[in-house]
């Protein structure tokens, strides 16, 4: 046990004492494949929805649209005007193929039936 301790204390030791590489002073946000599918005034299509976003800033979507057509042949369709993108994460390894869209004030749409969310999460994978 004690010799454990010991080589542990000592790489602790030396990584506290190794030089630090500097860095840039603007680091860039990383980009992933599947958030770079989603850009202004486009369709992105993710398996059976359809994604059209009016506007992307980053992460800020404006004029959001998703629409998929369901098992009984109706459509649903799900829009707000605000929202946000992130990448989709599963125990620290990121889903390059998959995006969490999260939706502020969402209207869902099936056929005449309308519901209204103030906070709805959709995730859309390839």
């Amino acid at each position: 046990m004690k010799n454990t301790l010991t080589i542990l204390l000592s790489g602790l030791l030396l990584c506290g004492c190794s030089q630090k590489q500097a860095t840039p002073a603007k680091q860039e946000a990383p980009s992933y494949p599947a958030l770079n599918q989603i850009e202004d005034g486009k369709d992105a299509i993710w398996g059976r929805y359809v994604l059209h976003v009016a506007k992307r800033d980053g992460a800020s979507l404006e004029g959001v649209q998703i629409s998929d057509t369901l098992a009984d042949g109706q459509i649903e369709t799900i829009t707000a005007d605000a929202g946000t993108v992130q990448p989709v994460v599963y125990a620290w390894v990121t889903n390059d193929s998959a995006v969490s869209v999260c939706l502020r004030n969402a209207k869902i749409q099936i056929g005449t039936k309308i519901s209204i969310h103030e906070g709805y999460v959709v995730s859309l994978k390839k």
